[in-house]
């Protein structure tokens, strides 16, 4: 009869001395079929081949920005940051501000170890969502990808090495295992990316590395900024409305008004709004008119 103890533990060494988690999943899954333990089996078995099109567990879930490449007649081609919380879809919006990682333990790895954790992740906007986004956009997607730092998705390698530490360890003091219940207690992981009134007039693309949020989402507005923030609209429309009309710019400005007509405006959505607006209006201003707009804009922008 195998000694469960001394394969836990020798299993453990293999994590504190950094071995790789794809060699130590190929321990687990031995220890996994002698002990007849289907749950472990059948997380270990997913983690090593991939979760196809299963819906991975949450630690493998990562908050997303997205960039879309837009062609505008006469201008070219251009990346410009596109705001998800715009979309009102819900199943498209989350779909668009989280990454699911389906990749093997293996490959994700790999992708971790490319850079030392320095640079973002990308992975392709399913297309079906592209219809989504061009309302919020004047001009054609050409393309489109969500990103994810390096050092976001090294959590979901710390995230199964935290799993296998916490059963190992119960194993070795040879307690009753119920192996879901680890699973379950690895939240969610994050990346969050933050904009800091930092807007893009012209067609190349702005980077901020090294970003931290540190404005919580539940930040409101405030009653004198309130009537700031609806005097900068006001002047915003004006000059939408001396160009040719736009039904998305339109769609916008109504739903900063109706924001800011609660009690407690959140920061967040107000921003994300108000960053949105020099992609939709992209070919229209011009000259004076584009100049007009975007100091308008970082003038609302310092406000939230």
């Amino acid at each position: 009869m195998m000694n469960y103890k001394e394969l836990a533990e020798n299993v453990l060494s293999d994590l504190m001395n950094n071995r790789p988690v794809s060699d130590i999943l190929l321990k687990m899954k031995i220890l996994a079929s002698v002990r007849d333990d289907d749950e472990l089996l059948g997380w270990v078995t997913k983690e090593l081949n991939g979760y196809g099109e299963e819906v991975p567990p949450q630690y493998r879930i990562l908050n997303s920005g997205v960039k879309v490449k837009v062609f505008v007649p006469f201008r070219g081609e251009f990346w410009i940051e596109f705001h998800a919380e715009l979309v009102k879809d819900e199943k498209v919006r989350e779909r668009l501000i989280h990454i699911p990682f389906h990749q093997s333990i293996g490959e994700i790895e790999s992708l971790c170890k490319a850079s030392d954790d320095e640079g973002t992740i990308n992975m392709h906007v399913p297309v079906y969502a592209y219809s989504f986004m061009s309302k919020f956009i004047n001009g054609d997607i050409q393309d489109a990808y969500q990103y994810s730092t390096k050092a976001a998705v090294t959590q979901i390698v710390i995230a199964v090495k935290s799993i296998l530490i916490d059963f190992l360890l119960k194993v070795n003091n040879e307690e009753d295992i119920d192996f879901n219940t680890f699973i379950k207690t690895i939240p969610q992981m994050s990346n969050v990316t933050i904009n800091a009134g930092v807007v893009n007039t012209g067609n190349g693309t702005v980077n901020a590395q090294g970003s931290t949020n540190v404005v919580g989402d539940n930040n409101c507005v405030n009653a004198r900024d309130k009537v700031e923030l609806l005097r900068i609209l006001s002047e915003i429309d004006k000059i939408a409305a001396s160009v040719a009309p736009n039904p998305d710019y339109q769609d916008v400005s109504q739903d900063i008004r109706t924001e800011l007509q609660k009690e407690a405006p959140a920061k967040k959505f107000l921003k994300r709004c108000f960053q949105a607006i020099p992609s939709l209006l992209t070919g229209v201003t011009t000259g004076v008119v584009a100049n007009g707009v975007s100091s308008l804009i970082t003038a609302a922008l310092a406000l939230l």
